[in-house]
């Protein structure tokens, strides 16, 4: 007899961004009902009295099921983001006897765990996977069958065939012997991050699973918002999304307006999505998961509504101190390379120079932080917040000083918790880097230069370039008090701009000849901002991300400029 049953739902499930940025989808409602307390009542009912839940993405959202269901127990995989689905049948592993296999996000219309015990499906002599029917193109797992209904090959995606849908059931034979090939295979080389259906696929000479047919509207699989919506036209009410009453309290429409839902970037700092809403295009802003650690939002907002009132950029409608935004999708694009353009590259320094002229002293930022309190489409609710937590911020932290060597340092040591001592590692580059800091810095007082309001970011993805011949400069999350040469600097040291290039920026910029002095600062400058940039690249790395196609040209500007920095200053 089935002893228990396991569901799987540990992933994330990207596919349905922006919604799982605040819950895993198994916990999705769906026409009134949690998808994964769904599945664990028809358990229930099926005399299912041990059910192990693998979860991993947001695991503690899951936490209250156990309280709920005494029947419920919850394991951790903390290799969610980097293992397939198989390694949390490994976490499992020691549940697996007779035992029905599920995933969370599954909604099965009739309870797929009663089967009489007269049909071949319903005792323990046959291991099996539900499939279904599918006509034109299978998006998840396909099966090829025998004339007996076994499984005799396994592959992702198909066309007019059978898809593997629905749960699976493995009994006490075909368990033993999947955790004994899984024992001593899961440490081989990208083992670990297959799903369990290619691993049976590996070794499908020695376990065996018959097909149990379903009908395909028994067994409901959700691929896409879109999908979720069709079934439940109330889906999108029901959700209990703050993403969407943010949306809709902004735009003053109901959920049902918002369409087209598209991730356009997902990043360490946030992660961003495309909607319509009638006619018009939007871009929705959410907080990235490490996003508290790394970005100043009080910074980010005074320096992104001051670019909005200066029309360096037009693009945002509101934004908030917890760090969500919503824009305009800017239209009718076109190739944005200052290199190539000389109109966008003027305009863009053009923009620089109105930003490095806002005024930053203390009654000014208060002044514009009020301002944007008083102007910016807020809720009441959402408002009194805002002014409460200015309140509770001291004046002078508003905008904070952003120190590209200080900051370096800092994700270099983070990184290192994960990549080893790479204050070990690059102590050359931090002796060097600190010591032409503090040339620089000294330099700085005596060529009375200031900081000023910096966007810390540049470099051409940050702005964009219309065929009306608009430009906007975005992504304001590194705003802070720098000097104004670090916005210059932060192209040079992500690309490897040749000589003659860098002195066309600079020219553009100053609208004048540089004296000597004022040449050796700003090529100086360079080696210093490309120093942040490298501890950046280090710190993606270790936490998984892509480290950015800028890391090794930050390194390579860094050691460009670094030794003959310092010489013109020892001199």
């Amino acid at each position: 007899m089935v002893r228990n049953a396991i569901i799987l739902a540990a992933g994330k499930s990207n596919r349905f961004a922006p919604f799982t940025y605040e819950r895993p989808k198994g916990l999705f409602k769906v026409k009134n009902e949690v998808l994964i307390e769904r599945q664990i009542r028809q358990l229930i009912e099926a005399g299912i009295k041990e059910i192990i839940i693998v979860i991993g993405y947001m695991k503690e959202k899951f936490f209250y099921l156990e309280g709920k269901f005494p029947e419920v127990k919850l394991i951790v995989n903390n290799n969610f983001g980097v293992k397939g689905n198989l390694y949390s049948v490994y976490v499992a592993r020691e549940y697996l006897h007779n035992t029905i296999l599920s995933y969370a996000d599954y909604y099965f219309e009739d309870n797929p765990f009663i089967v009489d015990e007269h049909n071949i499906f319903g005792n323990d002599c046959v291991s099996y996977h539900s499939c279904v029917y599918c006509e034109g193109r299978i998006t998840g797992f396909s099966a090829q069958l025998s004339n007996a209904n076994v499984i005799t090959h396994v592959d992702f995606g198909g066309f007019n065939q059978y898809a593997m849908r629905g749960n699976a059931y493995f009994n006490e034979s075909f368990s033993a012997k999947f955790v004994e090939l899984l024992n001593k295979e899961i440490n081989d080389f990208r083992v670990g991050s297959l799903f369990w259906e290619e691993f049976f696929e590996r070794h499908i000479g020695e376990l065996t699973l018959f097909a149990r047919i379903l009908d395909k509207k028994s067994v409901i699989e959700f691929n896409a918002i879109d999908d979720l919506r069709q079934f439940d036209a109330d889906f999108i009410y029901n959700v209990d999304s703050n993403i969407i009453k943010n949306i809709c309290e902004t735009l003053m429409c109901n959920p049902n307006h918002i369409k087209d839902i598209a991730v356009i970037n997902a990043g360490l700092t946030n992660v961003s999505f495309k909607f319509s809403v009638g006619n018009i295009e939007y871009v929705y802003r959410h907080p990235g998961g490490t996003a508290g650690n790394l970005i100043d939002r009080t910074a980010e907002m005074f320096s992104q509504m001051t670019a909005k009132s200066l029309g360096v950029d037009n693009s945002v409608i509101t934004m908030t101190l917890e760090g969500w935004k919503l824009s305009y999708c800017v239209q009718n694009l076109v190739e944005c390379d200052f290199r190539k353009h000389p109109k966008q590259l003027d305009k863009g320094m053009e923009y620089l120079r109105k930003m490095h002229a806002v005024d930053i002293s203390s009654d000014a930022i208060k002044k514009k932080f009020a301002e944007i309190g008083e102007t910016m489409p807020m809720t009441p609710k959402t408002k009194e917040s805002y002014f409460d937590d200015l309140v509770h911020i001291k004046t002078d932290k508003l905008v904070k000083d952003f120190d590209d060597v200080q900051e370096g340092l800092k994700l270099m040591k983070i990184a290192s918790a994960t990549k080893g001592d790479l204050l070990g590692e690059f102590e050359d580059e931090i002796k060097k880097v600190k010591k032409l800091d503090e040339f620089v810095k000294a330099d700085a007082k005596r060529l009375g230069y200031s900081t000023v309001c910096c966007h810390n970011d540049t470099y051409e993805p940050n702005f964009f370039a219309t065929k009306e011949g608009e430009l906007y400069l975005i992504d304001w999350e590194h705003a802070g008090l720098n000097y104004a040469v670090n916005d210059l600097a932060c192209f040079f040291c992500r690309y490897m701009y040749t000589d003659e290039e860098i002195e066309s920026f600079l020219k553009s910029y100053f609208q004048r000849e540089l004296t000597e002095d004022e040449h050796r600062f700003f090529i100086a400058f360079i080696a210093i901002c490309a120093f942040y940039w490298m501890g950046w690249g280090l710190y993606k790395g270790s936490v998984g991300d892509d480290d950015g196609f800028f890391f090794l040209p930050a390194y390579r500007n860094f050691h460009r400029f670094i030794d003959v920095s310092l010489k013109s200053y020892e001199r």
